[in-house]
């Protein structure tokens, strides 16, 4: 039995690697099938399996970002940018930036991504500015700013719906360590841009437009509505994906519009990949492959080691596996380790793990492949795989450095 559960996991996670345009079939195939072949598959336990708290707060983002979508709220974001900047593109592109990173703490990082890259790409061509330089450090934005709140991405939605660390704990410990991050990067881009002599005004249709359309702040209203009912859910004493899916339906309501309207706009394929997943991984821990391993890690006496090895383990492993798979693998870990009595540290530092190795390859987060494509498409460029990971590996190291001293500054303070 173990050995065909084992075959099941190996070959499902060989899709994700080497296939994911089928990953989400092929992973929640062989997950229902695994849990079969243990022979604990009961329809009525399906909630001890799948935690639906996190597919609805899933479900619920992604349906808010459609609506938001769909009324320009992120148009009119980016019009605000270049408008403030005046035209200064080392302003402009600086804004972009913070733009995408703070976006994406609370949205999908893919949609900020699809919003601002095309803006970057124009900016580029009129001053013929290193273009993959500029996808590449947006790329990297996106996935920082994912790490630093509980809903920022999927592999975050997760840790906090396994760990139940409150909403605030995510902002307080992530975004500083985010922030402090990005703040470093900043510097590193301000040089290349200097050595480009990037100090250019350039000239935007945006600055001349008059058009109005005043109900997208209405719509930008609801949304910090329903995170303020978030940041508060311990508070009200419900669930996240409770209040995000209330928050999302209360808004097509009042809209006058049925789920039809948004289902194109969800990505069924995230929602699927992750049922499989919890599905691979309840039949491996029902089967205590994880015992060795909990075991080994057990051992290590120092929590300010077991921390690090948590860290720099959960990059590397992202950065080939991708971000989703390696969350549900360590977390199985993580749990037992905590209940056992290590600090729960373990969990910041999987979250900024699989959010830093996120960056690594350009398949270790969907981020980064919508990001390729969109080079191929509008650039007629590709940045190959070891291109990708070369531009990144520097910031990754740097990023992991800098989170291993926060890391340790948490355990040494118990903070």
């Amino acid at each position: 039995m173990i050995g065909i559960v084992l075959l099941l996991y190996a070959v499902a996670y060989a899709y994700i690697i080497f296939l994911p345009q089928i990953s989400s079939v092929t992973t929640f195939l062989f997950g229902l099938t695994s849990v079969l072949v243990i022979g604990n598959f009961d329809f009525s336990r399906l909630s001890l399996i799948i935690d639906f708290n996190t597919l609805f707060i899933l479900l619920g983002m992604m349906t808010l970002i459609s609506i938001l979508k769909g009324n320009g709220v992120f148009v009119e974001i980016s019009k605000i940018i270049l408008k403030a900047s005046r035209g200064r593109v080392y302003v402009t592109i600086f804004f972009i930036y913070i733009a995408i990173f703070f976006l994406s703490s609370f949205l999908d990082n893919v949609t900020t991504i699809l919003i601002f890259i095309p803006i970057l790409f124009y900016i580029s061509d009129a001053l013929r500015i290193d273009s993959k330089m500029l996808l590449i450090n947006a790329v990297l934005f996106s996935n920082l700013g994912g790490m630093t709140t509980a809903i920022g991405d999927p592999p975050n939605i997760i840790i906090y719906s396994v760990s139940r660390l409150s909403f605030i704990s995510f902002i307080t410990h992530l975004m500083p360590v985010g922030i402090a991050l990005l703040l470093v990067q900043f510097i590193f881009l301000g040089r290349k841009l200097r050595a480009e002599a990037v100090n250019t005004i350039f000239q935007s249709s945006v600055e001349n437009d008059t058009s109005q359309n005043r109900k997208w702040q209405y719509y930008l209203l609801a949304f910090v509505f329903i995170v303020t009912l978030m940041v508060f859910h311990e508070e009200l004493g419900i669930e996240l994906g409770t209040i995000i899916m209330l928050g999302a339906m209360s808004v097509l309501f009042v809209e006058g519009k049925n789920f039809q309207s948004v289902v194109d706009e969800i990505d069924w394929d995230t929602l699927i990949l992750i049922s499989g997943l919890y599905l691979l991984n309840f039949s491996i821990e029902h089967l205590n492959f994880y015992r060795p391993f909990v075991s080994v890690l057990s051992k290590i006496n120092s929590p300010y080691l077991l921390v690090l090895s948590v860290l720099w383990s959960s990059i590397f492993l992202t950065g080939f596996l991708s971000a989703l798979p390696v969350t549900l693998m360590y977390l199985v870990i993580i749990k037992k380790l905590v209940l056992m009595g290590a600090p729960n540290t373990l969990y910041w530092a999987l979250a900024i793990g699989v959010g830093i190795g996120g960056n690594l390859t350009p398949i270790a987060s969907m981020c980064n492949i919508v990001g390729n494509n969109l080079f191929k498409n509008l650039k007629n460029e590709r940045l190959t795989f070891l291109q990708f990971t070369k531009n990144m590996l520097k910031p990754v190291l740097l990023s992991g450095i800098i989170s291993s001293v926060f890391l340790l500054v948490f355990s040494f303070t118990g903070f």
